[in-house]
This record gives structure tokens, sequence and C-alpha cells, in this order.
């Protein structure tokens, strides 16, 4: 006898205790603690060595410099004429200095250190070496003279030190060139200290947190009456040993219950044993059938993946308009050079809606794994481009697969999430697409410089197929079918019919994009260079949006889990964008440039977690489409916002300048944040009102 459950009767499981999640975070921070100490002591002696090594360097320039202008003045002395009657020398010096770029100086001082003729700009603090001072054996004379090296050549005449030739090389060229190493070492070190984090954050989620945490969901069913569950039979390690003891547990009560069934039947009244082994069953479940308990995905099953993924995609960004110009003949290509880029970023908003419908059919893991196939289709086709043309087609085609693969991991991160988390989860999909994006495009400039372009491609195509590999094993199956029908015009009509939805679009999602496109990526670089900055410099003031937002992406997150004011954190974070981007006002503005780049990284990230932690509650709501179709949408109106916000500020750049275009995106964040803080209260009043 083998009485099998009864729905009517079978017991809710008590929600399992999820796993201490602070011992994931502090191996991590431990690890990459010990990481930075170690890498970071490493490359300060690379720099000691390195500027070891280029000092001589600049010392040997200098001294080869001087005894090529020493050798005609030398000349001149041998042949009988007196230091004192040399004419011409200023104009050969002159010419001399010319002809050698990063000299600082040349100059011509007697016996007595009395100058005698100077070419450059010597320092103020230049002294001429004293009478009496030794010629060297070999080579030049090596003094450090206020921001120069200066290496000093003897002229002989009639056996004695009559004068000396000084060549000066500027110290800046060594400073720069250090400063520029330190920022490279700096970037290296960064996408180390991220890349180790993500891949030590999955390592412990699959071999520690989702062990434990399936042996306490296990724990709590058994402990509810579920004598139906099973462990899976191949973990390793503690774990496992603690889930076979209770599969054995398991069967053996499913071996006394049916041994009890079976002595009822044999017994004096088999009515009465039938009656308590009824109550038995209103209370326990038993039977032969095993409902298997699995080790589930994790948020770490889609955010490696994606961290990966964008990875491989942005290997390419450090020079794919100078892949396009080539392609589109040199500079007189160069408007043609952005076709790949617009057919890239139109293909992903376009197709942001499909993939969000996709996933919602077909499920996450699924829906990831065929938009992993025209990603990696994209770069091979990018690889093997013979002209523009057949690259913007392969850009749209990886831009295609962009936008599924990122809705599929948005949408499985948000099924992962515990209860009280969903903040901290949907923070870790921006999180992961940050540091994906940063990682990539440092190390792909330096796969460009040693592979070149289409190699780099390869590279990237390469590493995609190894992403679709892992999602495959580890992205947990499931969710196929959960979305809710009806094709992508009914989800944008029944998702924009939700007010809280519709405000959330225009007054928070769309301005967010507006101001980072407008402000970060097109107007900071401009202004940054009207300042008189480098390059390097440009690159380093930009990049501290991105060092700003990942850590607030996280205490975004927090928050809204914690207070549950997700609105309310939309609201600030719109208000201290516009405050940052107002600077001008009241500061100068070599410091409000930076502090407004700061203000918008730090506000970008304070409201990404919350505005996607608003979804899945949204699409709960009568009438509204699947969290996968709203997320999707919400992701395509984003989009739209990043390419209107650079048109935008070039439009306010043309009409009033740098510092007026700030002062206007300024307002226009802090307008939309007070509307949509407004909004909030109405929509809040009005159901206090109902109830």
């Amino acid at each position: 006898m083998n009485p099998g459950p009864t729905p009517a009767t079978t017991p809710a499981p008590t929600p399992a205790v999820a796993p201490d999640r602070r011992l994931v975070g502090s191996v991590v921070a431990v690890a990459v603690l010990l990481l930075t100490l170690a890498v970071g002591f490493v490359s300060s002696a690379a720099l000691r060595s390195f500027e070891t090594e280029l000092r001589p360097e600049l010392e040997r320039e200098a001294t080869v410099v001087g005894s090529i202008g020493a050798q005609a003045l030398q000349r001149a002395l041998d042949l009988g004429v007196p230091f004192a009657g040399l004419s011409g020398v200023e104009e050969y010096l002159g010419g001399l200095l010319a002809t050698r770029q990063g000299l600082a100086y040349l100059l011509l001082t007697d016996g007595n250190g009395r100058v005698v003729a100077t070419a450059g700009q010597a320092p103020g603090s230049f002294a001429g070496l004293l009478a009496g001072t030794a010629p060297p054996g070999r080579g030049a004379l090596m003094r450090v003279q206020g921001s120069s090296y200066d290496a000093a050549q003897p002229l002989l005449e009639e056996g004695r030190v009559a004068g000396w030739l000084h060549v000066g090389i500027a110290r800046a060229r060594l400073d720069t060139a250090l400063d520029d190493m330190r920022w490279d070492v700096l970037i290296v070190l960064l996408v180390v200290l991220l890349a180790t984090a993500e891949f030590l954050r999955f390592i412990l989620s699959r071999l520690v947190a989702a062990p434990i945490g399936m042996v306490m969901r296990l724990q709590s069913r058994l402990a509810a009456g579920e004598w139906t569950v099973r462990a899976p039979g191949d973990i390793g390690a503690e774990a496992g040993s603690v889930a076979r003891h209770f599969n054995v547990l398991v069967r053996r009560m499913n071996d006394r219950w049916e041994r009890l069934c079976w002595l009822a039947t044999q017994g004096t009244a088999p009515r009465r044993a039938a009656a308590v082994l009824d109550g038995v069953k209103h209370r326990l479940r038993f039977g032969a059938t095993a409902l298997q308990e699995g080790l589930g995905g994790g948020a770490a099953s889609a955010r490696l993946p994606l961290f990966l993924f964008v990875f491989a995609e942005q290997l390419s960004t450090s020079f794919n308009p100078i892949f396009a110009m080539e392609l589109a003949g040199g500079q007189g290509g160069m408007l043609g050079a952005a076709l790949p880029l617009v057919t890239f970023v139109a293909a992903v908003a376009l197709l942001t809606p499909w993939g969000g419908e996709l996933v919602a059919r077909h499920g996450p893991r699924q829906a990831l794994v065929l938009g992993l196939v025209p990603a990696a289709l994209g770069h091979v086709g990018a690889a093997l481009a013979p002209d523009l043309v057949t690259l913007a087609v392969a850009r749209a085609v990886s831009g295609a697969g962009y936008a599924i693969v990122t809705i599929a991991c948005q949408v499985q991160l948000a099924r992962e999430a515990a209860s009280g988390r969903m903040a901290r989860s949907l923070g870790g999909f921006t999180a992961a697409v940050m540091t994906g994006a940063v990682c990539g495009t440092a190390i792909g400039a330096v796969l460009a410089d040693r592979l070149g372009f289409r190699l780099t491609f390869i590279a990237s195509a390469i590493l995609v197929l190894g992403v679709a590999a892992m999602a495959w094993r580890c992205m947990p199956a499931g969710g196929a079918g959960e979305g809710k029908r009806g094709g992508i015009w009914h989800s944008a009509r029944a998702a924009f019919a939700e007010p809280h939805f519709l405000m959330l679009v225009v007054l928070a999602a769309i301005p967010a994009k507006v101001l980072l496109g407008g402000f970060v990526f097109f107007l900071a670089p401009l202004e940054l260079r009207e300042m008189g900055l480098s390059q390097a410099a440009i690159g380093r003031n930009v990049m501290l949006y991105g060092l700003c937002m990942l850590p607030a992406i996280m205490i975004g997150a927090w928050i809204a889990d914690r207070s549950g004011r997700g609105g309310t954190i939309i609201v600030m974070a719109g208000l201290l964008n516009g405050a940052g981007l107002l600077a001008p006002l009241w500061l100068p503005a070599e410091t409000a440039l930076p502090l407004a780049v700061i203000a918008t990284g730090v506000a970008q990230g304070l409201a990404a977690a919350p505005m996607l932690a608003m979804i899945p509650g949204l699409s709960l709501r009568p009438g509204a489409p699947s969290s996968a179709a709203m997320m999707s949408l919400l992701r395509l109106a984003e989009r739209l916002g990043s390419v209107v916000g650079p048109p935008a500020a070039a439009a306010l750049l043309a009409l009033g300048g740098g510092q007026h275009a700030m002062l206007v995106l300024g307002a226009i964040s802090a307008a939309t944040a007070l509307g949509y803080g407004l909004a909030l209260l109405m929509g809040r009043a009005r159901r206090e009102a109902l109830a």
C-alpha cells in the first residue's frame, strides 16, 4: 500500500531561510583586499623600475645632443679660434635646438660658469659650473637644474676647460610618462579587481551558497511534512554529504510509512487504523514519487554570463570608429564611420521589446542562448567585413543579440531575487554591465594593439560562445510561457496604460539617459578640451562617472530594499543630478565640470536599481503585461533618451555655450524629478482616499 498525497491537504512549505550572504561577501572582500595589496606592491615596483630605466635614456639623449653640438665648437677651438672669439654661436645653438624635439635649452658658458650664448628657455635657477670643475672621463656631467636634466659637455682649449655646452631636457617628459604609466597601472588594477570579484562571486555562489541554500530549503520542506522530496546526488563537499543523509532519511521514512500502512491492514481493527492513518496524511506527505529539490541558479547564474558578454562586446569599443573610418576610406569617410555605431544602437533599441517577448515565451536561459547566436555571428561578420556597409550590418546583428541577452539576464535576476532584495538583485544587472564595459574597453585596447582589429573581433566571438556554454550549463531552465501573451504592441499599450509605469518612463528613465548621453558622453569631453586638458586627462575625468556609479548602485539598492521607498530615491537622485549640473553658477569651470560628472555618476547609480525593482511589482497589477515585457519597454525608453541626449546637448551648446547647456540640463533634471515626486504624492493620496 502506497497512498499518495492529497492535494487538498498538502501543507504549504515554510519559506526556507536564505543562506548567510555575509559569507560570500566576506570571502570576496578578503580576496580582493589581498589581491589589491599584491598587485599594488608589484605595480609600485614596476613603476620604480620604469623610472630607473627611463631616466638614463633621457640622460643619454642629452649626452648625444651635447656631444654633437660640442664637436663643432671643439673643432673651431682646435683650429686656433679663441673661445672668446667664437661667433654665430646663438644661431648655431638655435638651429640645433629646433632640430631636436623635447630639448628645453642649449647654453654655452665659459670656464667660470658665466653664460655666453643661449637658446631655448633655461630655468631661472640655472647655475653654471664653477671654475676648476674637472671634466668627466667620458660622456657628460649630469645634473638636475630646476625642472630639467642638464648634461654639460666640456670644451677644451690648450688642455684646459675653456667652457661648457649645457643641454637641458625637461623633466616634464619623464613626469608625463610616469603619470601615464601610473594611470595605466591603476586601470589594469581596477580591471583585475572587478573581474576577480565577479568570478569569485560566481564560484562561491555555485560551490558554497547554492548547496547551503538547497540544504536549508530541503530541511524546511521536510520540517513541513513533505517526505517526497529528494536532493541531487551529485553535490560535492559537506553540503553533498548532508544532502545524501537527507535522502537516506527520506527513504527510510517512506519505507516505514509503507510498512505501517501494511501493518494497519493486517491488524484486528483495520478501520480504526485507517482513520488514524488518514489523520496523518492530512499533516504529512509520503510517496515513492520523488520531487527533486534543485540547487537553483542564484543571481550569479545570470550576473557572470552578463559580465562576460558585455566584456566581449566592449572589446571593440576603443577602436570601432577607427576601424569604420579605415573601411570608409580614411578622413573622407568620417561621416560614414558613424554608421556602424548608429546601426548597433538602432538594433538594440528596436529589438529590445521583441527580446522581452522572447524571454516571456521561452524563458531566460533559452532566450539568452538564442540571443548569443546573432551576437557571435555579428562579431565574426565584423572581423571579415570588406567594407563599411558590411561592418554596419554586422554591428546591427550584434545589436540584436545584445538586446535579447541583456533582457534575459535582467529577467533572470528578477526571478532569483530573494524576498526584500529585489533592488539589490537588479542592481547587480547595472553593476555587471558597468564592470564589463570598464574591463572590456581597457583590455580591448591592449588586444587591438597586439592582435589587430579583426582578430579582436574574433576573440569577442569566441568569448561569446563560451558565455553560451556557461549559460546553458549554469542557468536554471524554466520560466517559459510565464509571460502574458498578446504581442509587442498589446504589451506596450497595456504597459503605458499603467500610470505609474508611464510616470517612471517619462519623468525618470528618459530624462536620466538624456543627461547621461548629453552631458557625460558629449558635452563634458568638449568642455574639458576647451579648458586645455590632454586627451588622457579628459578620459580620466569622464571615467569618474563609472567609478562613482558602481558603489552608488549598491548603496541605492540597499536603501531601496531596506526602506521600500524606491520612488523617493529616484526623486532625490534627479535633484542631485540637477544640482551637480548647476554647479557652474557658483564654482569655477575647472571645479564644476568634474563635480558635475561625479554628481551624475552618483545620481545615475542611486536611481538605477530602484527603477528596475519597481517593474516586477507593476507587472502584477491587473491588465499589466509581463515583467519581461515591461523591463524591455523601460530599456527601450532609456535607449531613446540616450539617442536624444547628444543632439539636444549639441543644440544647447550652439545656442549659448557649454555653461548655458549645463544649466539647462540641470534645470530639466530638477524639474522632472520634482514632477515625478509630485506624481507619486498625488497617487499616494488617491490610494488613501479610496481606502
